[in-house]
């Protein structure tokens, strides 16, 4: 054999061995994620969750700015980020902006800027308010006065009737609800709660986690060249293997 095909092969050798080494790690990963994605259902993984929150910061689920709190029937209401927690749950198909919560009677009101959810002592909602059955929105706050439900708006105070149906000008003077700033124990069942309710689909986060979507720009980035660098490995593999002698 001629000293050029031996040069060849021994530059081919070269790179397979060190694109190899770089290479070995992104392959695992590709390798073990694709594994997980083909056989999802047969590990039952297609129903988990996660709420790790490294993970939910990727998938912006995290909520921004700082919660709003009422305290009201020895309950607490909390919105963050538009959310509405009650007792530090996640209220599912009930959102907004909090502007206050009231005990009325034995129900709980929960008013945000462009609704009122009324509530019963099992934390379901009984009534929701909406435009059609409000003043004029947005809501600025509530208030109770003899054991009435009462609403603020741009046009002044409204009251309620004691099935919260109907409404009628409030010409007395009132004081809306303020919030209560939330100790470091109510603070943390928020956050637990805000985790839980916002956990993303496990194989979605693996599918992701394959493709390099999960990590920005650096995973794509990654993948590709793993992508690049498996092609050029099998190219130089294929290189290395010696020519039958005719």
């Amino acid at each position: 054999m001629s000293s050029e095909p031996k040069k060849r092969r021994r530059i081919a050798r070269h790179w397979h061995r060190w694109l190899g080494l770089f290479a070995a790690v992104p392959l695992l990963w590709l390798s073990v994620t694709g594994l997980l994605l083909n056989h999802i259902v047969d590990l039952g993984l297609n129903d988990k969750r996660v709420s790790a929150k490294w993970i939910l910061k990727r998938y912006h689920q995290l909520p921004e700015g700082k919660p709003v709190a009422f305290k009201a029937n020895e309950r607490l209401v909390a919105e963050w980020d538009g959310a509405l927690y009650l007792d530090g749950k996640f209220l599912e198909g009930f959102e907004g902006e909090l502007v206050g919560a009231v005990g009325v009677k034995d129900k709980l009101v929960i008013a945000t800027k462009e609704s009122v959810g009324v509530f019963d002592g099992s934390d379901a909602m009984e009534i929701e308010l909406d435009e059609l059955s409000l003043p004029v929105l947005p809501l600025q706050g509530v208030a109770v006065a003899e054991n009435v439900l009462l609403v603020k708006t741009d046009s002044g105070w409204s009251s309620f009737s004691d099935d919260f149906l109907l409404f009628e000008e409030w010409n007395e003077s009132a004081e809306a609800v303020t919030f209560n700033l939330l100790n470091d124990e109510e603070l943390n069942d928020l956050k637990s709660a805000i985790t839980s309710s916002r956990s993303m689909p496990l194989d979605r986060v693996i599918g992701d986690a394959h493709s390099g979507k999960l990590f920005g720009w650096p995973g794509w980035l990654i993948t590709d060249l793993t992508a690049l660098g498996a092609i050029i490995l099998t190219i130089f593999g294929l290189r290395l293997f010696p020519k039958r002698k005719s």
